[in-house]
Protein backbone atom coordinates (compact mmCIF):
# COMPACT_ATOMS: atom_id res chain seq x y z
CA UNK A 1 0.00 0.00 0.00
CA UNK A 2 1.38 3.38 -0.95
CA UNK A 3 0.69 7.00 -0.21
CA UNK A 4 0.36 9.30 -3.18
CA UNK A 5 3.08 11.88 -3.59
CA UNK A 6 3.58 14.91 -5.73
CA UNK A 7 6.41 17.37 -6.29
CA UNK A 8 5.16 20.89 -6.86
CA UNK A 9 7.00 24.12 -7.48
CA UNK A 10 6.50 27.00 -5.10
CA UNK A 11 4.03 29.27 -6.85
CA UNK A 12 0.74 30.80 -5.95
CA UNK A 13 -1.16 29.03 -8.68
CA UNK A 14 -0.13 25.54 -7.66
CA UNK A 15 -3.72 24.58 -6.76
CA UNK A 16 -5.00 25.44 -10.24
CA UNK A 17 -5.98 21.94 -11.29
CA UNK A 18 -8.54 21.77 -8.49
CA UNK A 19 -10.14 25.15 -9.26
CA UNK A 20 -9.89 25.31 -13.05
CA UNK A 21 -12.62 26.68 -15.32
CA UNK A 22 -14.83 29.75 -15.62
CA UNK A 23 -15.81 30.85 -12.09
CA UNK A 24 -19.38 31.08 -10.94
CA UNK A 25 -20.67 34.27 -9.34
CA UNK A 26 -20.66 35.63 -6.75
CA UNK A 27 -16.90 35.37 -6.37
CA UNK A 28 -14.26 37.52 -4.72
CA UNK A 29 -11.89 39.79 -6.61
CA UNK A 30 -8.98 37.57 -5.58
CA UNK A 31 -10.64 34.40 -6.83
CA UNK A 32 -11.68 36.04 -10.10
CA UNK A 33 -8.20 37.40 -10.78
CA UNK A 34 -6.62 33.99 -10.27
CA UNK A 35 -9.25 32.23 -12.39
CA UNK A 36 -8.62 34.79 -15.13
CA UNK A 37 -4.87 34.17 -14.95
CA UNK A 38 -5.38 30.45 -15.41
CA UNK A 39 -7.65 31.01 -18.36
CA UNK A 40 -5.22 33.41 -20.04
CA UNK A 41 -2.30 31.07 -19.40
CA UNK A 42 -4.13 28.22 -21.08
CA UNK A 43 -4.87 30.40 -24.09
CA UNK A 44 -1.24 31.54 -24.33
CA UNK A 45 0.28 28.08 -23.90
CA UNK A 46 -2.23 25.38 -24.85
CA UNK A 47 0.14 22.39 -24.62
CA UNK A 48 0.98 21.07 -21.18
CA UNK A 49 -0.41 21.73 -17.69
CA UNK A 50 -0.66 25.26 -16.33
CA UNK A 51 1.69 24.73 -13.42
CA UNK A 52 4.44 23.56 -15.76
CA UNK A 53 4.16 26.77 -17.80
CA UNK A 54 4.55 28.73 -14.57
CA UNK A 55 7.71 27.05 -13.29
CA UNK A 56 9.99 29.46 -15.12
CA UNK A 57 8.56 32.44 -13.27
CA UNK A 58 9.04 30.66 -9.96
CA UNK A 59 12.71 30.04 -10.59
CA UNK A 60 13.27 33.69 -11.43
CA UNK A 61 11.33 34.69 -8.31
CA UNK A 62 13.48 32.38 -6.23
CA UNK A 63 16.65 34.09 -7.39
CA UNK A 64 15.37 37.63 -7.00
CA UNK A 65 15.56 38.26 -3.28
CA UNK A 66 17.04 41.73 -3.77
CA UNK A 67 15.23 45.04 -3.99
CA UNK A 68 16.85 45.85 -7.32
CA UNK A 69 14.72 48.14 -9.48
CA UNK A 70 15.47 49.45 -12.95
CA UNK A 71 13.90 52.62 -14.28
CA UNK A 72 12.12 52.19 -17.63
CA UNK A 73 14.55 54.51 -19.41
CA UNK A 74 17.50 52.44 -18.14
CA UNK A 75 16.03 49.09 -19.16
CA UNK A 76 17.30 48.87 -22.78
CA UNK A 77 20.91 49.54 -21.77
CA UNK A 78 20.82 47.08 -18.86
CA UNK A 79 19.28 44.44 -21.11
CA UNK A 80 21.93 44.94 -23.80
CA UNK A 81 24.69 44.58 -21.21
CA UNK A 82 23.22 41.33 -19.87
CA UNK A 83 22.87 39.85 -23.36
CA UNK A 84 26.49 40.72 -24.11
CA UNK A 85 27.64 38.95 -20.94
CA UNK A 86 25.64 35.86 -21.82
CA UNK A 87 27.29 35.68 -25.24
CA UNK A 88 30.58 34.95 -23.49
CA UNK A 89 31.42 32.38 -20.83
CA UNK A 90 29.94 33.84 -17.64
CA UNK A 91 30.76 32.40 -14.25
CA UNK A 92 28.23 31.36 -11.62
CA UNK A 93 27.98 34.79 -9.98
CA UNK A 94 27.60 36.47 -13.36
CA UNK A 95 24.78 34.11 -14.32
CA UNK A 96 22.95 34.73 -11.06
CA UNK A 97 23.35 38.47 -11.46
CA UNK A 98 22.28 38.29 -15.12
CA UNK A 99 19.04 36.49 -14.29
CA UNK A 100 18.34 38.92 -11.45
CA UNK A 101 18.96 41.88 -13.78
CA UNK A 102 16.72 40.38 -16.46
CA UNK A 103 13.92 40.09 -13.93
CA UNK A 104 14.38 43.71 -12.89
CA UNK A 105 14.36 44.86 -16.51
CA UNK A 106 11.23 42.80 -17.17
CA UNK A 107 9.60 44.36 -14.09
CA UNK A 108 10.43 47.76 -15.56
CA UNK A 109 8.08 46.98 -18.43
CA UNK A 110 10.75 46.12 -21.02
CA UNK A 111 8.97 43.14 -22.55
CA UNK A 112 11.92 42.08 -24.69
CA UNK A 113 13.61 41.02 -21.45
CA UNK A 114 10.50 39.08 -20.42
CA UNK A 115 10.53 37.23 -23.73
CA UNK A 116 14.26 36.58 -23.42
CA UNK A 117 13.79 34.91 -20.03
CA UNK A 118 10.84 32.92 -21.30
CA UNK A 119 12.79 31.64 -24.28
CA UNK A 120 16.33 31.39 -22.89
CA UNK A 121 15.81 30.26 -19.30
CA UNK A 122 15.25 26.54 -18.82
CA UNK A 123 14.01 25.31 -15.47
CA UNK A 124 15.47 22.13 -13.95
CA UNK A 125 13.71 18.97 -15.11
CA UNK A 126 13.66 15.74 -13.16
CA UNK A 127 15.53 12.87 -14.78
CA UNK A 128 15.19 10.31 -12.01
CA UNK A 129 13.87 10.21 -8.49
CA UNK A 130 12.67 7.77 -5.87
CA UNK A 131 9.19 7.30 -4.46
CA UNK A 132 9.01 7.00 -0.72
CA UNK A 133 6.75 4.41 0.94
CA UNK A 134 5.41 5.04 4.42
CA UNK A 135 5.39 2.37 7.06
CA UNK A 136 2.27 0.31 7.69
CA UNK A 137 1.76 2.12 11.00
CA UNK A 138 1.74 5.54 9.34
CA UNK A 139 -0.65 4.34 6.67
CA UNK A 140 -3.04 3.11 9.32
CA UNK A 141 -3.04 6.55 10.95
CA UNK A 142 -4.53 8.02 7.75
CA UNK A 143 -2.82 11.37 8.32
CA UNK A 144 -2.05 14.02 5.74
CA UNK A 145 1.46 15.38 5.48
CA UNK A 146 2.62 18.45 3.59
CA UNK A 147 6.32 19.25 3.54
CA UNK A 148 8.19 22.15 1.98
CA UNK A 149 11.93 21.98 1.37
CA UNK A 150 14.09 24.89 0.29
CA UNK A 151 17.06 23.48 -1.64
CA UNK A 152 19.54 24.22 -4.38
CA UNK A 153 19.88 22.33 -7.66
CA UNK A 154 23.50 22.63 -8.74
CA UNK A 155 25.01 22.62 -12.22
CA UNK A 156 25.34 18.83 -12.05
CA UNK A 157 21.59 18.47 -11.47
CA UNK A 158 22.04 17.39 -7.86
CA UNK A 159 19.80 18.57 -5.01
CA UNK A 160 21.88 20.11 -2.23
CA UNK A 161 21.77 22.48 0.76
CA UNK A 162 18.17 21.74 1.76
CA UNK A 163 16.35 23.31 4.68
CA UNK A 164 12.93 22.27 5.92
CA UNK A 165 10.43 25.13 5.58
CA UNK A 166 7.44 23.00 6.58
CA UNK A 167 7.58 19.58 8.19
CA UNK A 168 10.39 19.91 10.74
CA UNK A 169 10.16 16.91 13.08
CA UNK A 170 7.37 15.31 11.06
CA UNK A 171 7.48 11.58 10.46
CA UNK A 172 9.04 11.02 7.07
CA UNK A 173 10.72 14.43 6.73
CA UNK A 174 14.27 13.10 6.81
CA UNK A 175 13.35 10.18 4.57
CA UNK A 176 11.92 12.58 2.03
CA UNK A 177 15.04 14.68 2.13
CA UNK A 178 16.92 11.52 1.26
CA UNK A 179 14.57 11.03 -1.71
CA UNK A 180 15.39 14.54 -2.90
CA UNK A 181 19.12 14.02 -2.49
CA UNK A 182 18.92 10.85 -4.60
CA UNK A 183 16.98 12.61 -7.35
CA UNK A 184 18.70 13.83 -10.49
CA UNK A 185 17.73 16.78 -12.66
CA UNK A 186 18.90 18.39 -15.81
CA UNK A 187 20.22 21.71 -14.43
CA UNK A 188 18.71 25.10 -15.04
CA UNK A 189 20.23 26.94 -17.98
CA UNK A 190 20.30 30.56 -19.04
CA UNK A 191 21.13 31.12 -22.71
CA UNK A 192 22.56 27.60 -22.73
CA UNK A 193 24.77 28.07 -19.64
CA UNK A 194 24.11 25.59 -16.79
CA UNK A 195 23.55 27.36 -13.49
CA UNK A 196 22.88 26.54 -9.87
CA UNK A 197 19.60 27.90 -8.55
CA UNK A 198 17.60 27.83 -5.33
CA UNK A 199 14.55 25.63 -5.67
CA UNK A 200 11.57 25.00 -3.43
CA UNK A 201 9.91 21.59 -3.34
CA UNK A 202 6.46 21.06 -1.90
CA UNK A 203 5.74 17.40 -1.22
CA UNK A 204 2.21 16.37 -0.35
CA UNK A 205 1.41 12.95 1.02
CA UNK A 206 -2.17 11.83 1.41
CA UNK A 207 -4.02 8.56 1.89
CA UNK A 208 -5.61 7.97 -1.51
CA UNK A 209 -8.34 8.92 -2.30
CA UNK A 210 -9.20 10.97 0.79
CA UNK A 211 -7.54 14.27 -0.22
CA UNK A 212 -9.83 14.92 -3.18
CA UNK A 213 -12.83 14.17 -0.98
CA UNK A 214 -12.11 16.81 1.66
CA UNK A 215 -14.91 19.22 2.47
CA UNK A 216 -14.40 22.97 2.18
CA UNK A 217 -14.29 23.22 5.97
CA UNK A 218 -11.54 20.58 6.10
CA UNK A 219 -9.52 22.31 3.37
CA UNK A 220 -9.71 25.64 5.22
CA UNK A 221 -8.86 24.00 8.54
CA UNK A 222 -5.81 22.39 6.92
CA UNK A 223 -4.72 25.74 5.47
CA UNK A 224 -5.10 27.50 8.85
CA UNK A 225 -3.17 24.73 10.58
CA UNK A 226 -0.25 25.17 8.18
CA UNK A 227 0.16 28.89 8.92
CA UNK A 228 -0.19 28.34 12.66
CA UNK A 229 2.56 25.73 12.57
CA UNK A 230 4.79 27.53 10.04
CA UNK A 231 4.19 31.29 10.36
CA UNK A 232 7.24 32.14 8.22
CA UNK A 233 6.25 29.92 5.29
CA UNK A 234 5.34 31.80 2.11
CA UNK A 235 3.68 28.69 0.59
CA UNK A 236 1.50 28.26 3.68
CA UNK A 237 0.28 31.86 3.71
CA UNK A 238 -0.18 31.89 -0.06
CA UNK A 239 -2.23 28.71 0.12
CA UNK A 240 -4.40 30.10 2.92
CA UNK A 241 -5.00 33.36 1.05
CA UNK A 242 -6.02 31.46 -2.09
CA UNK A 243 -8.38 29.15 -0.25
CA UNK A 244 -10.00 32.06 1.60
CA UNK A 245 -10.31 34.05 -1.64
CA UNK A 246 -12.37 31.23 -3.11
CA UNK A 247 -14.27 29.89 -0.14
CA UNK A 248 -14.43 32.57 2.56
CA UNK A 249 -13.34 36.07 1.41
CA UNK A 250 -15.41 37.58 4.22
CA UNK A 251 -13.24 35.83 6.83
CA UNK A 252 -11.43 38.42 9.00
CA UNK A 253 -8.22 36.43 8.46
CA UNK A 254 -8.28 36.99 4.69
CA UNK A 255 -6.68 40.49 4.64
CA UNK A 256 -3.97 39.27 7.02
CA UNK A 257 -3.29 36.20 4.86
CA UNK A 258 -2.93 38.36 1.75
CA UNK A 259 -0.64 40.81 3.55
CA UNK A 260 1.57 38.03 4.93
CA UNK A 261 1.76 36.27 1.57
CA UNK A 262 2.85 39.54 -0.04
CA UNK A 263 5.39 40.30 2.68
CA UNK A 264 6.97 36.86 2.36
CA UNK A 265 6.94 36.86 -1.46
CA UNK A 266 6.80 40.50 -2.57
CA UNK A 267 7.45 39.74 -6.25
CA UNK A 268 4.48 37.38 -6.62
CA UNK A 269 1.78 39.11 -8.67
CA UNK A 270 -1.37 37.69 -7.06
CA UNK A 271 -0.95 38.72 -3.40
CA UNK A 272 0.46 42.08 -4.54
CA UNK A 273 -2.61 42.74 -6.68
CA UNK A 274 -5.07 41.61 -4.04
CA UNK A 275 -3.35 43.70 -1.37
CA UNK A 276 -3.55 46.69 -3.70
CA UNK A 277 -7.26 46.05 -4.31
CA UNK A 278 -7.91 45.97 -0.56
CA UNK A 279 -6.03 49.24 -0.17
CA UNK A 280 -8.10 50.81 -2.95
CA UNK A 281 -11.25 49.87 -1.06
CA UNK A 282 -9.81 51.61 1.99
CA UNK A 283 -8.97 54.75 0.01
CA UNK A 284 -5.22 54.18 0.39
CA UNK A 285 -4.36 54.93 -3.22
CA UNK A 286 -0.64 55.64 -2.84
CA UNK A 287 -0.12 52.38 -0.96
CA UNK A 288 -2.24 50.56 -3.53
CA UNK A 289 -0.12 51.88 -6.40
CA UNK A 290 3.08 50.86 -4.63
CA UNK A 291 1.78 47.31 -4.26
CA UNK A 292 0.46 46.89 -7.81
CA UNK A 293 3.27 48.58 -9.73
CA UNK A 294 5.13 45.34 -10.54
CA UNK A 295 2.04 43.31 -11.53
CA UNK A 296 1.02 46.15 -13.87
CA UNK A 297 4.29 45.76 -15.78
CA UNK A 298 3.87 42.06 -16.45
CA UNK A 299 4.04 41.01 -20.07
CA UNK A 300 0.66 39.27 -19.95
CA UNK A 301 -2.14 41.65 -19.00
CA UNK A 302 -4.72 40.37 -16.52
CA UNK A 303 -7.92 42.48 -16.54
CA UNK A 304 -8.17 42.30 -12.75
CA UNK A 305 -4.64 43.57 -12.31
CA UNK A 306 -5.37 46.36 -14.77
CA UNK A 307 -8.62 47.37 -13.09
CA UNK A 308 -6.79 47.50 -9.76
CA UNK A 309 -4.18 49.79 -11.27
CA UNK A 310 -6.90 51.89 -12.91
CA UNK A 311 -8.70 52.33 -9.59
CA UNK A 312 -5.46 53.38 -7.88
CA UNK A 313 -4.64 55.85 -10.66
CA UNK A 314 -8.16 57.27 -10.54
CA UNK A 315 -8.00 57.67 -6.78
CA UNK A 316 -4.79 59.65 -7.25
CA UNK A 317 -6.47 61.89 -9.82
CA UNK A 318 -4.47 60.42 -12.71
CA UNK A 319 -7.24 60.26 -15.31
CA UNK A 320 -5.12 59.50 -18.36
CA UNK A 321 -3.50 56.48 -16.74
CA UNK A 322 -6.78 55.28 -15.20
CA UNK A 323 -8.63 55.40 -18.51
CA UNK A 324 -5.82 53.66 -20.37
CA UNK A 325 -5.65 50.81 -17.85
CA UNK A 326 -9.42 50.33 -17.62
CA UNK A 327 -9.85 50.42 -21.41
CA UNK A 328 -7.20 47.73 -21.77
CA UNK A 329 -8.85 45.67 -19.03
CA UNK A 330 -12.20 45.81 -20.83
CA UNK A 331 -10.55 44.83 -24.10
CA UNK A 332 -8.85 41.79 -22.58
CA UNK A 333 -11.97 40.23 -21.05
CA UNK A 334 -12.75 36.94 -22.84
CA UNK A 335 -16.20 36.54 -24.35
CA UNK A 336 -16.83 33.47 -22.21
CA UNK A 337 -16.24 35.42 -18.99
CA UNK A 338 -19.38 35.88 -16.84
CA UNK A 339 -21.60 38.60 -18.30
CA UNK A 340 -22.15 40.47 -15.00
CA UNK A 341 -18.40 40.90 -14.64
CA UNK A 342 -17.93 42.15 -18.19
CA UNK A 343 -20.77 44.63 -17.63
CA UNK A 344 -19.19 45.78 -14.36
CA UNK A 345 -15.91 46.53 -16.11
CA UNK A 346 -17.77 48.52 -18.78
CA UNK A 347 -19.69 50.52 -16.16
CA UNK A 348 -16.51 51.38 -14.34
CA UNK A 349 -14.92 52.62 -17.57
CA UNK A 350 -17.95 54.84 -18.19
CA UNK A 351 -17.72 56.15 -14.62
CA UNK A 352 -14.11 57.13 -15.20
CA UNK A 353 -14.89 58.71 -18.56
CA UNK A 354 -17.71 60.78 -17.07
CA UNK A 355 -15.73 61.90 -14.04
CA UNK A 356 -12.63 62.73 -16.06
CA UNK A 357 -14.47 64.58 -18.84
CA UNK A 358 -15.27 67.57 -16.68
CA UNK A 359 -12.27 67.66 -14.39
CA UNK A 360 -8.55 68.19 -14.72
CA UNK A 361 -6.49 65.10 -13.89
CA UNK A 362 -5.37 66.68 -10.63
CA UNK A 363 -8.94 67.41 -9.51
CA UNK A 364 -10.70 64.18 -10.52
CA UNK A 365 -12.49 62.61 -7.58
CA UNK A 366 -12.45 58.84 -7.24
CA UNK A 367 -15.69 56.98 -7.66
CA UNK A 368 -16.24 53.92 -5.52
CA UNK A 369 -14.20 51.09 -7.17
Amino acid sequence: MRWSWLFLSLLFVSTGCRHAGIPTLPASHGHLSLAMERLLAKQDRPPGPLWEASLRNDAVLSLDTSTLEVEPEQAPAVFAEVVQILRGTPGEEELTRALRDLRAVCDAGFHEACRFVREEFSNPKMISGGQYQFSKEMLEQQKFAFMVFRCRINTEGQVRDCTIVEGEGMDGAEQNLAVLFRSRFSPATLAGHPMSIPYTFSVRFSPVPRWDGLSTAEVLAWARLRVSQYPQSAPAWGNLALELAEHAPEDPLYPQAVARAHALSPRAWWPATELAWQRVQAGQYVAAMMAVRFPLRRERGNPYVLETGAAAHFGLGQCTEALKAQERAVGLLPEEWPTPERERFQRKLKDYQTACAGASPSRATAASP
